[in-house]
């Protein structure tokens, strides 16, 4: 994205209105602490309570800034939208004017405006998540909220017109080829051709996918540019800022497009535990479990995108080798998780088995996290099919409809790669046959987490559940009884995939595990 030169005469004004906002004068409030960051496309004034933010006059292959009208605009633009997630943080647009006989610059002042900038509330830098994450100070609680944010914003942001060709095949194709024009001139890397051929085979063979995705009203108005480096915390609420703004056609995107960023960006940064909590958070609170198919191909595009902003800074600072290199190193690490991403597949299933009470979704919870698995729970799917009340969730017919939904969600998942997780009692033989059968047809093991605890110590766990209303679980007392009278024990060949209790990691003895045959699990070749 290389910047195209602006008319000489347009360096001095610049370089007269940087000089003056960072004078204390030009301000019509206390100004201590006068800073100023600059990014690719703005320079941003710190000045005491307040930011200020000024894009720069610069022509680019993607956006074009080199007129007051348009700055203006962007400036406008970027507060309505930003203002979805972080109301309090954007004030408005005010004018920047100068001193006809000084040359004096004023912030909000009278006369004609030399420039616009977005006003803003200031924050402290420690509190940007990315800061978070390098200090060690993110931690599941912020991916909770953030997770909630997020899959709300999605469920009620603009859906895109039938008209428009966002995030159809042939729009995520030109995406992928900018960048990929880009990577390529820049990188003298082997893998950057690597991660750009699988990414180009993976787009051919999820075309039939991203039409679905459209078909079903998840191409939609999100925040576009949605990292750590763009969310602050604000009393402990997570917020997200400064969206992209510029362009109708990076942010009219596929919802898991959106999170996929923040996804890739917390497994870049080594938050392996995090990054999975925040997508079965998003999962569980969206019900977008389709978007499985496509998660992998569209954090790898974001991995893609890194590196490609990686390599431009490099190839900026050319002159100076020792600075360039740093960058560099970054964006191979980022093409090799590009490539990563979209070459996983330790798929398989592994089903949660026990009375309610027994600590399955405790322990589901934390293998998903340990080991980077998606987890569907039937206690959460099960309040999907909205009855009147909890206990018409429960008759058969009921249940019956909440497994075949695991079932096709971990269909999905697995087929995209993923150790799928499905969290359900399993009481029932033919339940857990059906998961056999499925697993043998899809060509992945199936293991066994047996769950148990005493009856006492059942009873006491769900009146406690009961009484703080905190867990998605409605199984009551009377639940509990019936389970009991009626559960069928697992069979001696069901326990040969029962994971050890006391074992740290499962995935490893679940993928050494035969593929399951119905015949020793006794159900033939009986359909599901």
């Amino acid at each position: 994205m290389a910047e195209q030169a602006l008319p000489t005469p347009s360096a001095r004004p610049a370089q007269a209105l940087l000089a003056g906002m960072l004078e204390a004068a030009a301000y019509s409030h206390p100004a201590a602490d006068l800073q100023m960051i600059e990014t690719h496309l703005s320079w941003v004034f710190l000045a005491g309570d307040f930011a200020y933010k000024v894009r720069k006059p610069v022509k680019l292959d993607f956006v074009d800034f080199s007129s007051l009208a348009a700055r203006q605009i962007d400036c406008e633009e970027e507060c309505r939208l930003n203002r979805r997630l972080a109301p309090a943080l954007y004030l408005g647009v005010v004018p920047i004017t100068q001193d006809a006989a000084t040359g004096a610059i004023h912030v909000n002042g009278q006369g004609r405006p030399i420039d616009y900038a977005v006003r803003m509330r200031r924050f402290a830098q420690h509190d940007v998540l990315k800061a978070r994450a390098d200090d060690g100070r993110l931690g599941p609680q912020d991916m909770d909220a953030l997770a909630d944010l997020i899959a709300d914003f999605h469920a009620t942001a603009p859906v895109a017109t039938p008209c428009a060709d966002d995030g159809m095949p042939a729009s995520i194709r030109r995406t992928l080829e900018d960048c990929a024009a880009g990577v390529i001139a820049l990188s003298r890397e082997p893998a950057a051709a690597s991660a750009v051929s699988l990414l180009r085979q993976h787009a051919d063979r999820l075309e039939s996918a991203f039409t679905s995705r459209r078909r079903t009203r998840h191409i939609r108005e999100c925040h576009g540019d949605l990292h750590l480096g763009n969310i602050v915390l604000i009393g402990e609420q997570p917020t997200p800022f400064d969206c992209l703004e510029f362009s109708l056609r990076l942010r009219w995107i596929d919802t898991m497009y959106d999170t996929a960023f923040l996804f890739m960006d917390l497994l870049a940064s080594g938050l392996h535990g995090l990054a999975y909590r925040l997508i079965n958070r998003y999962l569980e609170r969206s019900g977008d479990y389709g978007g499985l198919a496509v998660l992998p191909f569209y954090a790898a595009m974001r991995a893609l995108v890194r590196a490609r902003v990686l390599l431009e800074r490099a190839h900026q600072l050319e002159g100076a080798p020792e600075r360039a290199a740093a960058p560099r190193d970054e964006a191979r690490q980022m093409l090799d998780l590009s490539r990563e991403l979209l070459c996983r597949n330790d798929a398989c299933i592994l089903l949660m088995h026990g009375l309610s009470g027994s600590g399955k979704s405790t322990r589901a919870a934390q293998l998903a996290e340990a080991e980077g698995m998606i987890r569907v729970r039937s206690d959460v799917e099960r309040q999907r099919n909205r009855y009147a009340n909890a206990a018409d969730r429960y008759t058969p017919s009921a249940v019956e409809r909440t497994y075949r939904r695991l079932a096709a969600i971990c269909r999905v998942g697995v087929e995209a790669g993923f150790p799928m997780i499905a969290d359900a009692t399993f009481l029932a033989e033919h339940q857990r046959r059906r998961f056999f059968v499925l697993a043998r047809r899809w060509g992945v093991t199936v293991g066994i987490a047996d769950c148990v605890a005493d009856v006492d110590t059942l009873r006491t766990r769900i009146r406690a559940r009961m009484r703080t209303g905190l867990d998605a679980s409605e199984a009551d007392l009377r639940v509990l009884d019936a389970q009991i009278a009626t559960q069928q024990p697992l069979g001696v060949e069901e326990r040969a995939h029962v994971i050890p209790a006391g074992a740290h990691r499962v995935l490893p003895d679940v993928r050494s595990m035969q593929s399951p045959d119905a015949q020793h699990v006794g159900v033939g070749n009986q359909a599901p």
